[in-house]
């Protein structure tokens, strides 16, 4: 019979520090190791096959996991806001919290984060990737803007780079160094958009035959792109328990703030995952031209509260209605 063992392992930049347990508490060994393929190759070789092995989502820990799985029983992924609330502590090293990550794994007390397969991490960092060189490229215009503002100008065009806007910035008397600074910014934007097209090419391909992400594109707002968002930021439906548990991993759930008999709500969180929370909002606005059900919430909630909380209010309805379709696997009908 196999005997289990739990290692917490404190994972840093340049070294990482682990803490071994046996299935009674025992501490079995504790060690350092760099953070680099050859010293966590042979960490990974020194574990028992029945090691359960625990580490915070920080720094590089999915390569580092994806290194260590074939040599152990299972690894986990600590949730790291949860585990900071439990091992409070005064003294606070490197060994200890290895140890406290051992010891909450063998006692079954240790808040898990999902660890994301292999193939859908991937799809998630093209994904990630897209909208990285998006925020570039609207940083770069807003950039262009100021520059010719700077110059008290102002370009009528919605598109700064468009070729109506072009021909307005040429007709506009800039300085030499603000013209020069315009024309830099313009030729970034144009080899960031090709890149654009081949992401956008790629996330199409590796989307096509997924029955999740068919599904998803059921559903009034959602296109390709917001369904691969939406796909491999939730990864795996079943592993949220309702479908309140999913709006606040979006970050969509309202704060709550209590003290004696005194309860008050705020905004919403913001924690969980950013890029669901934007495509739920966006795949909303979208949605709400032509779902009649979604526009008449909007417009409820717009009249009594504004339009921030309108908007809201859409996003946290798409989740309900994605989170019930993935359960059901399931098209959205009207």
């Amino acid at each position: 019979m196999t005997t289990e063992r739990f290692v917490g392992v404190d994972l840093h930049k340049k070294s990482c520090v682990f803490t071994e347990l046996d299935s009674k508490g025992k501490i079995l060994r504790r060690g350092k190791f760099g953070n680099n393929i050859g010293e966590v190759s042979a960490f990974a070789a020194s574990l028992h096959p029945g090691t359960k092995l625990v580490v915070e989502p920080l720094l590089n820990y999915l390569w580092f996991l994806d290194q260590v799985a074939p040599y152990v029983k299972s690894v986990h992924p600590a949730n790291p806001h949860r585990v900071r609330i439990i091992a409070e502590a005064k003294c606070k090293t490197d060994r200890y919290d290895s140890y406290i990550l051992a010891e909450l794994l063998r006692t079954d007390f240790l808040p898990e984060s999902h660890y994301v397969p292999a193939r859908i991490r991937e799809l998630k960092d093209i994904v990630r990737q897209r909208f990285h060189l998006v925020g570039h490229n609207t940083a770069l215009k807003n950039r262009m803007r100021h520059l010719v503002f700077l110059n008290s100008s102002v370009v009528g065009a919605r598109n700064i780079t468009s070729p109506k806007a072009q021909r307005g910035i040429k007709r506009l008397h800039l300085s030499e160094s603000i013209r020069a600074s315009v024309e830099q910014c313009q030729r970034v934007i144009l080899g960031i958009e090709p890149l654009l097209e081949e992401l956008d090419r790629e996330i199409e391909v590796r989307c096509s035959g997924i029955k999740e992400i068919e599904i998803l594109m059921s559903v009034y707002g959602i296109g390709p792109l917001w369904a691969a968002v939406i796909y491999t930021e939730v990864v795996d439906i079943s592993r949220f328990r309702s479908r309140k548990a999913l709006i606040s991993y979006a970050g969509l759930a309202p704060s709550v703030r209590a003290s004696g008999d005194k309860v008050s709500s705020g905004g919403i969180t913001h924690q969980g995952s950013s890029l669901l929370r934007t495509a739920l909002v966006e795949a909303g606005m979208n949605a709400k031209k032509v779902c009649p059900e979604l526009r008449r919430l909007y417009q409820r909630v717009f009249y009594k509260k504004g339009k921030e909380t309108a908007r809201v209010a859409v996003a946290r309805k798409m989740a309900v209605i994605i989170f019930a379709l993935l359960r059901e696997k399931r098209a959205f009908r009207l």
